[in-house]
Parts: C-alpha cells; sequence; structure tokens
C-alpha cells in the first residue's frame, strides 16, 4: 500500500515501504507554465528540503525542486527526455521526475496530507506568494 504526501514547496512523493516517487504538483505546473526542461542527477544523496534540481519553463523561468525527504535517489523518469510533455500533462502520474530511497521514514511525518497540502495552497494562493522564482545562474553555487 502507498501513501502519498506533500510539501510546502509544491511536490508529492508516493511512498512505498521505503522507497519514494517524487514529483510536483498539479497546481505547481499550472503556475509553472509549459514546463520545456527537467534537470535531477540520480546517483544524488540529498538531505529533507535540499535542492535536488530545477524546472525550466517556456518563458525562461527557473524553479528548484527540493527533496521531501533525506535519502539517495536511484533513479530519474527517462521518459522526461523523450517527450517532456508527460510533467505538462500528467505532473502527478507519468509526469514524476525521480524515485529516492529514504533513510528516515519519519520524516515524512513533517508533510503534508492532501487536504492539509490543499488547505495550506489556498492560503498561499490568497496571500499571493506563491513558487518564488530562482535566478538559477547566478545562484549555481545552490545547486
Amino acid at each position: 500500500m502507498s501513501t502519498v504526501k506533500y510539501t510546502t514547496t509544491h511536490e508529492w512523493i508516493e511512498v512505498v515501504d521505503t522507497e519514494g516517487t517524487i514529483g510536483i504538483t498539479e497546481r505547481a505546473q499550472l503556475f509553472y507554465g509549459e514546463i520545456v526542461f527537467v534537470d535531477v542527477s540520480s546517483s544524488q544523496e540529498c538531505e529533507q528540503g535540499e535542492i535536488i534540481g530545477r524546472i525550466e519553463t517556456e518563458t525562461g523561468g527557473n524553479f528548484y525542486l527540493y527533496a521531501p525527504v533525506a535519502g539517495e535517489i536511484y533513479e530519474v523518469n527517462t521518459a522526461l527526455e523523450e517527450d517532456i510533455q508527460l510533467i505538462n500533462s500528467l505532473p502527478e502520474g507519468d509526469g514524476w521526475i525521480c524515485k529516492i530511497y529514504i533513510d528516515n521514514l519519519s520524516e515524512l511525518d513533517s508533510l503534508l496530507s492532501l487536504e492539509d497540502y490543499e488547505d495550506y495552497e489556498e492560503d498561499e494562493l490568497d496571500e499571493g506568494e506563491y513558487l518564488p522564482e530562482t535566478d538559477f545562474y547566478e545562484n549555481i553555487d545552490d545547486y
């Protein structure tokens, strides 16, 4: 049986046993607009909340991807290289971004349920603070 959790930076993680599949939420994809490039490296160790990659949009916008939990990314969705439209049409399905071996399952407790994420999303939209863009090239050392 799987569990799906959400972050305040608009990633989702579907967990089965000690492995997780990570992607961006449908709401984030709508905000980003047409995604043209996703950059995540496999075989990387990461801490919860650490930058694990970036997304580039058709308009040239760059947005970071953050690790929902600590672990080792062991697979990247190569189907996105062949058909980037998967992330635009099915961001919470076939448009997943990467898979991770989870170091500490208790970190899932700090993530949001679907209901909590939807409440957070509504509050954030009301405040007008949604998914800040990064100047990736000025912040290259962060990545």
